[in-house]
């Protein structure tokens, strides 16, 4: 879609290609925008896949888990 740049810590600038996809994991789909990396990038899945997906992180187990029910307001 478009080229982003991004600043490292060091702060050397890197530009990504970033787009629309479609993600599938642990048996859930949600579409997303995300940055292309390159070879040797740090791959990461960011807040707003999980939120989509559905999942968190469980901090002890250090895997992904159902978030469970969407917090809502009501009427």
């Amino acid at each position: 879609m478009k080229v982003w740049h991004f600043r490292q810590a060091d702060g050397t600038v890197l530009s990504r290609w970033t787009g629309g996809v479609s993600l599938h994991l642990a048996g859930v789909r949600t579409l997303d925008e995300v940055v292309f990396g390159e070879p040797g990038d740090l791959v990461l899945l960011g807040s707003c896949s999980l939120e989509g997906l559905n999942l968190r992180v469980d901090p002890l187990s250090k895997r992904l888990i159902d978030a469970g029910p969407a917090p809502a307001a009501a009427a």
